[in-house]
């Protein structure tokens, strides 16, 4: 079927914007359905006067005013009677920039079956409590839509599809009033229906009239969220089984929204935890991340599997949900550490006496080094809460791609936050002069020794030596080790291990230097693979629910 539009205005009093609306409309040859909600005497002249003055223009009245959403749901009633396949929604208060309706027809033209919408960007006029109150209406439908693509769902300038969305309201109830908006949004997408956000110029003009009642809408909107959260916890597999697919839709172009192109799972979820914490602390954290880690550990099909052959190994029996289940648990409480820690709710009085004061003792040598971490346990507190002095001469080596990430999230978390980022694909000659200089001035440089290399030289495939791990062979990186055996310097192991609410430091020398020999270099990186993986098992197997490396370790090609 050919899309066939038309738009729709649903209108309570907004008398003094209302017919430059209708002109913008009718110039794109829109025809134009306007619901009169009950309005005043004003407005149903300025509608009448419209109604002579332009073609097109369809207008309706509901003598009692009966709410946005109702005026709404009976426009997609008269659009649909009228043979309109879609319908263009748009707040009558003037606030939404039309000059990108004819973009927002072109993407809905090439993805017909999706709903359209508006994702908002203010200027400053917007008020402040309208703001706030958005912020938590995005994170609740962040929750009961278990995705990040429904950016604002408050914003009433979208595209429906009209068929669809009036099967939704034919099978349940939704909000007659400002929940409306979200409610429907939040259904359409249980109901398999893919949303295509594209950015929208809002202003609130000085003239702005709004029918939004703070307390009562807001009052609406807590009970309509209520409402949603405890469907999801009852219909859970049927909403899992029915999420709309992305894949088929045409979404190129700079007007679609980042959060439509694909779902930024590691980044975006981090990051909405990290405002969660922030705005409401680590508690309700807990609270809301448990449903949160059940739908990953779901989901999460490689993960749980990779957790269960991990648990299985270190554990040497069989694993169910409840092991796996609370390895994912303490995956969560780990970032959440990490969220405290870089916002200042964590200092060094969680960290043992001991492990503090042997770290202080190597940070006070003339010469630096490196520092071997892993996956296990949460290295990443003991750089958030160091002294600014010492944090300045750490230097941690990340891939590109992670690395850039994560300065995103520190600079969100704590814009104040200093640490030093290596971003590398390969380490070049450049960088090795860079580290050499700075380790001879006390500087230590920290790398990873658990997962695929960082590159040394450039090459077709990842340069691994593989050693026994918990029992069965496993690919380690020689990276780390060619990189110390060029710089010449000392290193170290260290791990943070959680015990209760404490966090014990393990700091230990690796080696004095790392010598490769020349005329059997694979058996030198053999050595020292060994040696790592040796260290790394006993404290595995001491903390099996610490270890966050959610790959499959043995067979891992990354």
């Amino acid at each position: 079927m050919t899309p066939n539009y038309c738009a729709i205005l649903a209108t309570y009093n907004h008398h003094k914007v209302l017919e430059k609306t209708v002109r913008t409309l009718r110039q794109e040859n829109l025809p134009v359905i306007i619901v009169d909600d009950g309005s005043n005497v004003r407005t149903q002249q300025v509608i009448q006067e419209i109604r002579e003055k332009y073609k097109g223009v369809f207008p309706f009245r509901l003598e009692e005013n009966s709410g946005k959403g109702a005026a709404l749901e009976h426009g997609l009633r008269q659009a649909q009677k009228q043979g309109y396949t879609h319908a263009f929604q748009i707040d009558a208060d003037g606030q939404h920039d039309l000059s990108t309706l004819e973009k927002f027809i072109e993407i809905s033209k090439s993805n017909p079956s999706a709903l359209l919408s508006g994702h908002p960007v203010y200027d400053q006029s917007i008020p402040l409590e309208r703001l706030i109150g958005r912020r938590f209406t995005h994170v609740w439908v962040w929750i009961e839509t278990l995705s990040f693509r429904l950016t604002d769902t408050m914003c009433g300038f979208r595209i429906y599809p009209v068929e669809q969305t009036l099967a939704v309201c034919d099978r349940v109830n939704i909000g007659r009033r400002m929940d409306f908006d979200t409610e429907i949004m939040v259904r359409l997408f249980w109901a398999g229906v893919p949303t295509i956000m594209s950015p929208v110029r809002v202003t609130y003009p000085e003239e702005n009239h709004s029918n939004f009642d703070i307390l009562k809408d807001n009052w609406r909107l807590t009970k309509m969220h209520t409402k949603l959260v405890f469907n999801v916890l009852f219909h859970l597999p049927e909403i899992l089984a029915n999420r709309p697919d992305y894949k088929s839709l045409d979404l190129s172009g700079e007007t679609v929204h980042w959060s439509t192109v694909r779902e930024r799972g590691s980044f975006m979820g981090i990051l909405f935890l990290a405002k969660i914490y922030k705005l409401l602390g680590r508690r309700f954290c807990l609270i809301l991340g448990s449903p949160l880690v059940l739908y990953f550990y779901i989901t999460g099909t490689l993960q749980r599997k990779a957790s269960r052959d991990f648990l299985s190994r270190v554990l040497k029996k069989q694993i169910g949900f409840e092991e796996t289940f609370r390895h994912f648990m303490n995956f969560f409480s780990m970032v959440l550490d990490k969220f405290a820690a870089w916002n200042g709710d964590i200092n060094l009085s969680r960290l043992d006496s001991a492990g503090v004061k042997q770290f202080k003792k190597m940070m006070s040598q003339k010469q630096g080094g490196i520092i071997f971490v892993s996956h296990l346990g949460n290295m990443e507190l003991c750089r958030a809460v160091s002294r600014p002095d010492h944090k300045s001469r750490v230097h941690v080596l990340l891939h590109t791609k992670n690395a850039r990430h994560f300065n995103r999230l520190l600079k969100t978390l704590n814009p104040l936050s200093t640490i030093n980022i290596i971003e590398v694909t390969e380490i070049g000659a450049d960088t090795m002069l860079f580290l050499k200089e700075r380790i001879e001035q006390g500087d230590w440089a920290v790398i990873a020794a658990d997962r695929r290399p960082v590159h040394t030289i450039k090459s077709p495939a990842p340069r691994v030596t593989t050693v026994p791990f918990l029992g069965k062979l496993a690919p380690f990186a020689q990276g780390p080790y060619i990189l110390a055996s060029l710089l010449e310097c000392p290193v170290y192991v260290s791990f943070a291990i959680k015990n209760n609410t404490q966090y014990r430091l393990y700091i230990e020398k690796f080696s004095d230097q790392i010598i490769l020999d020349r005329r059997n270099k694979e058996a030198s990186l053999q050595h020292y693979a060994q040696k790592f993986s040796e260290i790394l098992e006993e404290k595995a197997k001491k903390y099996p629910y610490q270890w966050f490396n959610f790959f499959d370790f043995w067979g891992q090609d990354k």
